[in-house]
């Protein structure tokens, strides 16, 4: 058997042992998912939060304000915290508790005065005095109506910056925590954070906080006054409570069950349009549009079902309540009419007409607590996750203090060993070092932890054990910041901000010029193609830079570093998106770019980097092998496999 054939039954032999399986059971055995238990499992994992850019609903009934997410866990501390935040519009606050008072209150009286009207005026046919008093009414309703506006905007005032400042905490504390905190959160859920649980929060202190303090203060004053009009009348109306009280509770509870499915259900719909439209080619590849039109099909059957459900309970909340208003209103008047025919308790037309005016009033704040409290529960809920990330300790917090001019650039990696989870090594023993101006290359399979060393270098992760020094200098005495501007950074996946061209290249300095940008282009071989967009440098960038080809994304990223002028350099299969003709043109920019600077590169064509000062080769977390391009193919060790696999493919094009 040849050498040759050795190496292919060896590669078949590997190829056909298992996979290690990420998803086992407690015995270890492995669990064989088909294509419908992966859907159900996808599902029972996803963040909805992401697609649910609107979950409060802001209609009537008792699925306003409704927010798919749980219970406060420490209610009184999170309120205290708010607080804080409020505490610099006390004036305003105050303002606000003394409007929300005196309306509540100055509303009780108008039935008193309807009261007092009927008995001493239109049954005397006394139509001045009646007169009079219906001028006061009308008074009352005018001043109500203008402090309750006064109330409101205040509080709007107050509210909007209240969570100006909370989000702007917020997202200040997303610049400065470390890359791990992303790692391990989804994107969906940090962006509901800023976004619909500040919402919840201005929610709650704008509206919520007034209504349920105005229905505390009606339902209060409803109860005195009608006891002071009469007695045993009021005890009829108190009567009801608990009925009242029972019923809104039942249906604000199942209703929040349906309300909540219902947004699931809607998250899932919303999750199936975006990946049919984000992955529209690869469902046409596999001519898999029946089965996407199914499972959409499916969740809107679904999602009909329970917004039945949740409408119907939420329906049924108001016309019930208005029933028993009726029904109170027919039993009051019934009531009172014998009591006042028969004399057993003394009792006016006046008070009949009053009692009936405060049942309305008591009523309908005991029909709203459930669900403002409710309301004001998930504020509470929201305010408490955003806290939770303010809260993170931040990258800085075992900051460097030593301030950086300049790198001369000499790296060393000493007995490094790193794991981005708890005793799952991704790095183990590495050493190794790069001369001041020489490159190093870093190669090995995927996975292999690659990327990883350059993510260390930048301090994006601390090492577990070990040291990385740069100028004979731990790198963790210098400033994090210091230490990233004189570091650039090529990575495989570009990232273009929305903007123009000239604001991307820029971003690399800030303080260049004109000039200097468009040298940055021509270095990066990216001037010609930006010169033949409609704007030039000025061409809009979409988000993403997704009206952008991969290739130019890279040529505009790599014209950001060459402008950024750093220290050391870093590309990670930099030039991996673009054609080869393209490729050669950059490679010839990068080797001025790189002349006297350190610099490190990631790649996987290992004919780019035959040059290379040194070669590294990296393999499952070791370092297996070092030297040159020409004495590791005479070890004829891993990198020698490697390189003679991707020749051989490469004669193999040439002939085909």
């Amino acid at each position: 058997m040849t050498k040759k054939e050795m190496k292919m039954k060896k590669m078949q032999q590997q190829m056909k042992k298992p996979k290690k399986d990420p998803f086992k059971n407690t015995n270890h055995s492995k669990v064989i998912l088909n294509k419908k238990q992966v859907k159900v499992r996808n599902e029972a994992n996803k963040d909805y939060s992401k697609m649910l850019s609107g979950t409060t609903n802001r209609g009537r009934g008792p699925g306003r304000g409704m927010y798919l997410g749980g219970k406060p866990k420490n209610a009184s501390a999170t309120v205290l915290r708010v607080w804080k935040y409020l505490g610099k519009y006390k004036v305003g606050i105050v303002i606000v508790v003394v409007a929300v008072f005196s309306t509540s209150l100055l509303a009780t009286f108008i039935p008193w005065l309807f009261a007092y009207a009927i008995d001493e005026y239109i049954l005397a046919y006394d139509y001045s005095g009646a007169i009079t008093i219906g001028l006061y009414i009308v008074g009352i309703a005018f001043i109500t109506s203008a402090v309750r506006f006064i109330s409101r905007y205040t509080m709007v005032i107050i509210s909007q910056k209240t969570v100006k400042k909370i989000r702007k905490d917020a997202f200040d504390k997303l610049q400065n925590l470390p890359v791990n905190y992303f790692d391990t959160n989804q994107p969906g859920d940090i962006v509901s954070r800023i976004t619909n649980d500040v919402d919840l929060i201005s929610n709650s202190l704008a509206s919520v906080t007034l209504e349920l303090l105005s229905s505390l203060i009606t339902l209060t004053a409803s109860l005195i006054f009608m006891f002071i009009v009469n007695w045993a009348l009021a005890l009829v109306v108190i009567l009801f409570v608990p009925l009242m009280a029972f019923f809104t509770m039942k249906v604000a509870k199942t209703t929040k069950k349906g309300f909540v499915a219902q947004q699931k259900h809607l998250g899932a719909i919303n999750g199936i349009v975006e990946e049919s439209i984000s992955g529209l080619k690869v469902v046409k590849l596999y001519s898999q549009e029946e089965e996407i039109i199914a499972e959409f099909s499916n969740k809107n059957t679904q999602l009909k079902k329970a917004g039945f459900k949740a409408q119907v309970y939420a329906g049924v909340i108001m016309p019930v309540i208005n029933f028993l208003n009726n029904f109170i209103y027919l039993v009051i008047v019934a009531i009172g009419g014998i009591l006042y025919i028969t004399k057993i308790v003394a009792i006016s037309i006046g008070d009949i007409s009053a009692i009936t005016a405060y049942a309305r009033q008591f009523i309908r704040p005991i029909a709203n607590l459930a669900q403002l409290f409710n309301s004001l529960q998930q504020g509470i809920a929201g305010a408490e996750r955003v806290f939770n990330l303010i809260d993170i300790e931040d990258e800085y917090i075992n900051d460097g203090t030593d301030e950086i001019e300049h790198f001369e650039g000499y790296v060393k990696f000493d007995d490094v060993t790193f794991s981005y989870v708890k005793d799952v090594e991704v790095l183990r023993n590495i050493s190794f070092e790069a001369e001041v101006g020489k490159t190093v290359a870093i190669v090995g399979p995927t996975g292999s932890g690659k990327t990883t060393i350059i993510n260390l270098l930048n301090r994006f992760y601390d090492i577990d054990s070990g040291t990385i020094e740069i100028d004979h200098k731990n790198i963790r005495e210098y400033k994090k910041d210091d230490l990233r501007k004189k570091i650039g950074v090529v990575l495989q996946d570009t990232h273009l901000f929305s903007g123009t061209v000239y604001e991307n290249v820029v971003y690399g300095d800030l303080n260049a010029t004109k000039e200097e940008v468009i040298e940055a282009a021509k270095m990066a071989n990216a001037h010609d193609f930006i010169m033949k967009l409609p704007k030039g440098y000025e061409a809009e960038v979409y988000e993403g830079g997704q009206n952008f080809s991969q290739g130019e994304r890279q040529l505009i990223s790599i014209a950001r570093t060459i402008l950024s002028n750093p220290d050391i350099l870093i590309l990670d299969e930099a030039t991996s998106n673009v054609d080869t003709r393209t490729e050669f043109k950059i490679q010839e920019s990068m080797r001025l770019l790189m002349k006297g600077r350190t610099s490190f590169v990631i790649a996987h064509r290992l004919q780019t980097i035959r040059n290379a000062h040194k070669i590294i080769v990296i393999h499952d977390g070791e370092l297996i092998e070092s030297g040159t391009h020409s004495e590791l193919l005479d070890l004829k060790g891993f990198y020698y496999d490697l390189y003679t696999t991707q020749f051989h493919d490469i004669i193999k094009d040439i002939k085909g």
